[in-house]
């Protein structure tokens, strides 16, 4: 039975409130401040890695922006994802691409607006919708920056229903949020989140589990759907991990490349 991707949100989509990437592919302004995270993405059934993420985070004209590529276990990039926060940081523009098989999704600007697509594979036609109107809208990676935002209240275990962007459904869903208990996560004390569908089916659907370093608010795990499909076409449960304490430094030149580096991973991913 085919899994309905009503939660695309990708793994390392929350790793930082300032957090977006370009989906036109500009270069950022400048040549300081880029910074660079790793995300090892495990299978939920018997761990083994199923892929890599590489994060540059950087500023595109003084705008948030962040590029990330997928990597297969030996290295080969597969899919590449843009983000920028043009506007309210819970809803960036992106898109995502996958080499693999063509598909692309995002959220552009137009002349009179935004926009979200879907396109499902190369060759196929692409489909799109004007981007709805709300204030409250999550789209992708702005589900960090909402985390953030609202840490206090979410922490008093109080549940929020938020619209959530499902760019194949080129519209948005009600999402609950709320407070799971805390636990060690990756050996450090973590706040817990789930993300689920708010309807009263919402219990038999997956749902995204997010833990964050309770002292500093930064992401250490992200268990559920992922925005990356296997090789059924459907979306992919993952464990994806994060060291925050890994992030470092990276070059203009390594950013450069990782916006032009061919997508020519072919890793099966089940």
């Amino acid at each position: 039975m085919r899994t309905i991707p009503l939660l695309p949100v990708l793994a390392g989509l929350i790793l930082s409130a300032a957090s977006a990437g370009h989906a036109t592919g500009a270069a950022p302004t400048g040549g300081t401040g880029i910074r660079q995270l790793e995300g090892r993405a495990y299978a939920t059934g018997d761990g083994h890695l199923m892929y890599t993420e590489s994060h540059w985070l950087y500023a595109d004209h003084g705008v948030p922006a962040r590029l990330v590529l997928y990597r297969c276990p030996d290295g080969r990039p597969f899919a590449r994802k843009w983000l920028r926060e043009d506007g309210p940081a819970q809803a960036p523009d992106f898109e995502l691409t996958d080499g693999r098989s063509g598909y692309r999704e995002g959220v552009r600007r137009t002349g009179d607006g935004r926009v979200v697509f879907v396109q499902p594979g190369g060759g196929a036609t692409e489909r799109s919708a004007r981007l709805p109107a709300s204030p409250d809208l999550v789209i992708d990676a702005g589900f960090d920056a909402y985390i953030r935002q609202h840490w206090d209240r979410l922490g008093r275990g109080d549940a929020e229903t938020v619209p959530f962007l499902i760019p194949s459904r080129l519209g948005a869903l009600d999402f609950k949020v709320r407070r799971l208990d805390d636990a060690l996560v990756e050996g450090r004390p973590a706040r817990r989140y789930r993300l689920g569908l708010a309807s009263w089916i919402g219990f038999a659907l997956p749902h995204i589990d997010v833990a964050y370093d309770a002292a500093n608010r930064e992401l250490l795990q992200f268990v559920g759907l992922a925005n990356i499909r296997g090789s059924n076409g459907d979306n992919v449960r993952a464990r994806i991990v994060f060291d925050p304490a890994a992030e470092h430094p990276a070059t203009p030149g390594s950013l450069d490349a990782a916006r032009v580096e061919p997508l020519d991973g072919r890793c099966p991913i089940p």
